[in-house]
């Protein structure tokens, strides 16, 4: 089956699957709860694809909070239930790429967080730059977007020594293992003489590698595919020797997790110093939650925003919502089992 449908077949089978594994299992109010909640989330989802752009935000919102409180049912310990967004628009008068969220007291936002593992965020957070963040949309950027975006990131399955390391014996110092991956940057490759800086400005931008060295020299390291787009190889020395590949894995796991697809791993921009991103779920949630205020309390600049003949926006937030449809499924079903839940990657010809 193709991977939509098995997303599908997944949601259908939790609702008894998760039923002798979680929380559900002692409590009637929570199991009634995860029922009603997730044949809600299925109906908003089922609404939100025969309506236009114009509508469309509202019911992926709230499908995505009835989604929210199954989660919560089935895993959150003591207090499970919630009562409000826990979300803020600042102000919804700004050019939509910057208008910006932020928290507000305990909501279904704060919970859904912790019961997913997803950092809380403290700060204002505008549209484009949750925008940004989210993979699949930083090749379809808003008009105006000026943040950091998610940038792909390739993960060396094995270590490596650099330099020629000779023989070694045994009393002597072994040569230094390497975990190496390479960035693929969506920008013109920076000159020699000003990569140093560049590296200085972009590791602290990402948690992922904040904390890692280039591999070889400056002018190795960097590789231009295209104008526009450019790889860097970066490293780390090795925790361990004999690393197995698994560990490997779970090294890089920690750094820029698999998202989605077994082979695909991005480097996602901070919102705050040193702390890592909301995980793609809960980015989806902010930019929803957005939207849907948009498209409830200005319904005359959402609709000039979605006004195909007039705004350069137009085309990007019909990607959105169109694209929404395929992937806040996948990570709600990934939500419900607090684990990652990863496909092949289609076949192309």
């Amino acid at each position: 089956m193709d991977s939509t449908t098995a997303i599908r077949v997944g949601l259908r089978h939790r609702r008894t699957s998760l039923m002798d594994k979680t929380r559900l299992k002692d409590s009637a109010s929570r199991r009634k709860t995860f029922a009603a909640a997730l044949q809600q989330f299925e109906e908003q989802m089922n609404a939100a694809k025969v309506v236009s752009a114009a509508t469309r935000p509202i019911n992926l919102y709230y499908g995505l909070v009835q989604a929210g409180l199954a989660m919560t049912a089935a895993h959150t310990p003591g207090t499970w239930t919630f009562s409000k967004h826990g979300l803020k628009v600042v102000d919804m008068e700004p050019d939509i790429p910057h208008v910006a969220v932020r928290p507000d007291g305990e909501g279904a936002f704060q919970a859904v967080s912790d019961t997913t593992g997803s950092e809380r965020t403290a700060d204002a957070i505008s549209i484009g730059a949750l925008w940004n963040s989210i993979p699949e949309l930083t090749e379809a950027p808003l008009k105006g977007m000026t943040s950091d975006p998610a940038v792909t990131f390739i993960a060396d399955r094995y270590t490596s020594v650099q330099g020629d390391t000779g023989r070694w014996v045994a009393d002597a110092t072994p040569p230094v293992e390497y975990l190496r991956a390479s960035v693929c940057v969506n920008e013109d490759m920076p000159p020699l003489p000003d990569r140093k800086a560049w590296l200085a400005r972009f590791l602290p931008r990402y948690p992922g590698v904040h904390d890692a060295r280039l591999w070889g020299s400056e002018g190795d390291a960097y590789r231009e595919i295209r104008p526009g787009r450019f790889f860097v190889e970066l490293c780390w020395p090795a925790p361990k020797r004999d690393m197995e590949e698994a560990e490997i894995g779970d090294f890089f796991d920690t750094r820029a997790p698999a998202y989605r697809f077994t082979e695909d791993r991005y480097l996602r921009p901070a919102f705050e110093p040193t702390k890592a991103p909301p995980t793609p779920l809960m980015t989806w949630w902010l930019l929803l939650y957005s939207f849907s205020m948009l498209a409830r309390y200005q319904p005359r600049k959402w609709s000039e925003a979605l006004g195909i003949d007039k705004s350069p926006s137009a085309a990007a937030l019909e990607y959105a919502l169109d694209i929404a449809l395929e992937i806040i499924p996948h990570l709600v079903l990934e939500g419900l089992d607090r684990k990652p839940v990863l496909l092949a990657q289609p076949m192309t010809f």
